[in-house]
């Protein structure tokens, strides 16, 4: 029994070690457009009403636009918001910040929004983590930050903490 809990304990504390860490985004997501399957899927406003995704990118075409992909119940998401702030003092008006929540929840996303006083355009994927958009780049930590290009297009794919240099540098090019 012994042997079978060390054991056990190890597995699990290999994959919690590997969770989270910078897993490769793979290549056909940087400098393209989001394919059909994820432009189509449904978000939620505050407001409870829907759009699609590619309705929201329409709404910053020409703009730069970082992506926050977050949850109300992740602490690393809440925990990092003041980095975050800092980061948007230092790129100004130039740069959209649009926040995208994988919350099952609609009303904890709302209170979470309020509660935190998280500035910024909000969306809820209805799928919450199960979704085209998560496959696509392949989603495997909240928060998560990509960077997009005025065209609309992936510049920086991930970066999980709002200080990373690669973010800071995607926003500056």
């Amino acid at each position: 029994m012994r042997t079978f809990l060390i054991s056990a304990g190890l597995s699990l504390g290999l994959a919690l070690s590997s969770f989270g860490q910078h897993q490769p985004v793979p290549d056909y997501v940087v400098k393209q457009a989001f394919p059909d399957s994820v432009l189509a899927i449904s978000v939620a406003k505050p407001d409870g009403s829907r759009v699609k995704f590619s309705d929201v990118l329409a709404l910053y075409h020409g703009k730069k636009l970082v992506v926050d992909i977050w949850a109300s119940w992740c602490r690393d998401c809440i925990v990092g918001l003041p980095k975050l702030e800092e980061l948007k003092k230092t790129t100004g008006e130039g740069v959209v910040y649009l926040f995208l929540s994988v919350d099952d929840s609609e009303v904890k996303w709302r209170s979470a929004i309020s509660r935190f006083g998280i500035k910024g355009d909000h969306y809820r994927i209805e799928d919450g983590w199960k979704n085209p958009l998560a496959n696509y780049i392949v989603l495997d930590w909240v928060p998560r930050y990509m960077v997009l290009n005025e065209e609309g297009r992936v510049v920086m794919p991930k970066a999980i903490v709002a200080d990373d240099q690669l973010l800071k540098d995607a926003l500056v090019d």
